[in-house]
């Protein structure tokens, strides 16, 4: 398995080590585009790592859910590769329609 390098701080808001339960998790804007989707569901149970989280929400979402769950996962991620590699910025909100956009 790729591991993700860890930046000392996170691009998009600056905070902690960038990690991959940082950037899906943790980040408050992954948490404002989860919270625009209908997902604040997928906060109510505590996890110290990405592969227990995972391994949660898709055992508790619907198919349709874990659809559009992977779908925003691959969105956060590409979102956070074109701040990080390109300087292009797009709000939690952008990012939550095109989310919906690829979903509907």
């Amino acid at each position: 398995m790729r591991t993700v390098m860890v930046e000392d701080r996170c691009s998009r808001c600056g905070q902690e080590g960038e990690d991959s339960f940082h950037v899906f998790y943790l980040c408050p804007t992954a948490k404002e585009i989860w919270s625009h989707l209908n997902f604040s569901w997928i906060f109510n149970n505590s996890h110290m790592d990405t592969w227990s989280w995972l391994t949660w929400v898709f055992s508790q979402g619907t198919n349709e859910q874990c659809r559009s769950f992977c779908c925003g996962l691959w969105l956060i991620w590409r979102n956070r590769n074109k701040l990080l590699y390109e300087n292009i910025s797009n709000t939690s909100w952008d990012i939550s329609k095109k989310i919906q956009s690829y979903i509907l």
